[in-house]
């Protein structure tokens, strides 16, 4: 082994998603800490060398394109069968173990720490984990530890052993959740892993599953690049935005992908809000990212500006810089990367006081965290900050939280040691066994 230790990070991509934003900004973190770091993806976007397309490992040739395709439709198939004998299951996303083929590239790359972030999509295939290699697994929401839902909401089967799960509509103890639950049991029986959470939330619901009670589990933050979410001056405000910064308003923000469909954004939660107070703020107008007025029509008075996917983190900062509050109305958040990055440009968040948002979200600090799930409180928090933050006390609070907590230099420091702490140990057995000849 080199000097320095060598970590392949692994994530369905680069890019597309919170967690992939979330596994890229480590893997830079830890680049910068003196690791050698690499990421393995399927989808990747990102222009940077150290990210492997898994393209790159699978033969090219007509031949195996078509064994390819034959076996997928048949697997799909299979599982399409599989999935529709739950007629009545939830419109929640779900996930079996159906995976890539990736032709043996974990066994092609040097590495010495395995690092797994989100590998759903059909992506990573769990019986290929190495057995020999420490691994690290982050995780970006509930479902290595559950059966087949990324959100459990409400139920807590997972700390039996899934089954009678209420998002496939079953009433069956040997339903597919349990099913790929045994599997999962079974294949992390016989892996080295470490589990990493990024609040304490998670990993509390972690610790009480079945299929991680006793493993190695840690809270580690995600990170985000403080020099680019940060607060701006009115000259460096996106000239794509000059004329929201023209009108003088003060705007609300709200994160929108998937908030009609999925249920967890607390879309409802949010309207509701916004209708009582609406009245009373005839200045205070909303902006919505991710999604188009085709896709979310919202019946409020308040004008509503539908700015659709922003794609350059520049432009999302500067719609937060022209925030004075973001509203994060989620059911469920494993850590609440849109709050974290609102925070580092100082704009308080009103979010509900439950799961990970609490970590990064201080009640009346730089916040305001509502009674779950509760629409009213929700708007008290909203009128709450734009009334408290006219001494930018919130913008300051909101800003030093970030720096003092999510900064990209304190949290691939973390991951370091956690690195050389793996890579140390697991030396030292390997040394134990070659003297006892194992």
């Amino acid at each position: 082994m080199g000097d320095k230790i060598r970590v392949l990070s692994v994530c369905t991509s680069d890019s597309s998603g919170g967690a992939a934003r979330a596994a890229y900004r480590i893997h830079l973190a830890v680049r910068k800490c003196g690791i050698d770091s690499r990421m393995f993806v399927k989808n990747k976007g990102t222009a940077d060398e150290n990210v492997l397309p898994v393209s790159d490992f699978l033969p090219h040739n007509a031949l195996y394109r078509t064994f390819d395709l034959v076996r997928n439709k048949v697997k799909n198939k299979w599982q399409h069968y599989q999935w529709g004998k739950y007629p009545n299951k939830g419109p929640y996303f779900m996930s079996d173990l159906r995976s890539t083929d990736i032709s043996e590239a974990l066994q092609k790359i040097d590495y010495d720490v395995l690092h797994l972030h989100w590998v759903n999509l059909r992506f990573l295939p769990l019986d290929k984990l190495p057995k020999d290699k420490p691994i690290v697994w982050t995780l970006h929401d509930s479902w290595p530890f559950c059966g087949v839902c990324h959100v459990p909401m409400d139920c807590h089967r997972y700390e039996t052993g899934c089954g009678c799960c209420p998002q496939l509509g079953s009433d069956d103890l040997q339903d597919l959740s349990h099913r790929v639950w045994l599997k999962k049991q079974k294949l992390y029986n016989d892996l080295n892993l470490h589990i990493v959470t990024p609040s304490n939330w998670l990993a509390e619901c972690a610790r009480g599953s079945a299929l991680f009670k006793g493993y190695d589990i840690r809270v580690i933050p995600n990170c985000l690049d403080v020099n680019v979410f940060r607060p701006l001056s009115e000259s460096e405000i996106s000239p794509r935005w000059k004329a929201l910064q023209a009108e003088k308003k003060r705007y609300l923000i709200f994160g929108a992908m998937n908030a009609v469909k999925d249920r967890n954004k607390g879309f409802s939660f949010l309207l509701s809000a916004l209708k009582k107070i609406e009245d009373s703020m005839s200045d205070v107008e909303l902006l919505v990212f991710g999604a188009n007025e085709s896709d979310l029509q919202m019946d409020v008075k308040m004008r509503v500006h539908y700015l659709g996917f922003i794609g350059k983190a520049e432009e999302l900062v500067s719609l937060y810089n022209l925030s004075s509050a973001a509203v994060v109305p989620s059911m469920s958040e494993v850590f609440g990367q849109t709050a974290s990055e609102a925070l580092a440009c100082g704009t308080p968040v009103v979010a509900f006081r439950c799961t990970g948002i609490q970590d990064v979200v201080d009640h009346q600090v730089n916040g305001y965290l509502a009674d779950p799930y509760d629409p009213m409180d929700l708007a008290d928090g909203i009128l709450w900050c734009l009334e408290n933050n006219s001494d930018d006390r919130l913008s300051h609070n909101a800003r030093q939280k970030v720096l003092d907590r999510y900064s990209p230099a304190l949290v691939g420091e973390q991951f370091s040691r956690l690195y050389n702490e793996l890579v140390n140990h697991h030396g030292e057995a390997s040394r134990v066994g070659e003297v006892n000849g194992y």
